[in-house]
């Protein structure tokens, strides 16, 4: 049937929903564009099923949504940029209540759909590097590097807090050494030596749980 129909409707855009996300396989993928990850869009729960789902599929058809808070599952209640950088590790979409978000909430969406914009070539068509995992330590994080090796991406989260806990080292993948990394926020510049054999200094987290951050990086210097 679905081949029927990607032959009638080559421009459809087809979504797989079966069992929460638990028939996912290439059999399926090759039929369709993206896939419904899971039913629990918890955005901490999320850390570890994307996690999973990233051993084996692609970022660019994991489907994941922006729910409220808190979380109609979970009960969890979650800020709304922790919500949108867990999404965005994959294919952000907005599966929330409009009609009930606040102004300034609708407005920080907005502006985060937009950064979405900018990264999701990278984060849906890049090389994934999965850098610190879920429930290994205070920190985890996912690295995105473009094609092309320009631009990187990186999600890190920091889903509860702990006195005396310090994070560990941040260290990037598949960047040159000799060449220079630009933050397209701040401006700093770093070598990719530095990026991978030391640690990427990140934004200084909000204070409490459920705290996290996105970095873009550009190259801007190869020098030989």
């Amino acid at each position: 049937m679905l081949d029927r129909l990607r032959a009638e409707f080559p421009h459809l855009h087809i979504e797989a929903c079966a069992g929460g996300g638990g028939r996912v396989d290439p059999a399926v993928l090759a039929r369709t564009d993206q896939v419904w990850t899971s039913d629990n869009t918890d955005a901490v729960d999320r850390l570890a099923i994307q996690h999973g789902f990233s051993q084996l599929y692609p970022a660019g058809v994991m489907a994941a949504r922006v729910t409220d808070s808190p979380n109609p599952l979970a009960g969890r209640v979650v800020p709304l940029p922790f919500r949108f950088h867990s999404a965005m590790a994959g294919v952000l979409g907005i599966g929330g209540d409009l009609t009930r978000w606040t102004e300034a909430e609708l407005a920080e969406a907005g502006r985060l759909v937009q950064l979405y914009k900018d990264i999701r070539p990278v984060v849906q068509h890049g090389a994934q590097f999965r850098l610190l995992a879920p429930d290994e330590g205070p920190l985890t994080a996912v690295q995105y590097l473009a094609a092309s090796g320009e631009r990187v991406v990186v999600l890190a989260w920091r889903p509860s807090t702990a006195f005396g806990t310090s994070c560990p080292p941040l260290r990037l993948r598949g960047l040159v050494p000799e060449a220079r990394y630009r933050d397209e926020e701040t401006g700093h510049e770093w070598s990719g030596a530095a990026l991978t054999g030391f640690d990427l200094p990140l934004p200084e987290f909000p204070r409490g749980d459920c705290a996290s951050a996105l970095v873009r990086l550009r190259r801007v210097d190869s020098r030989g």
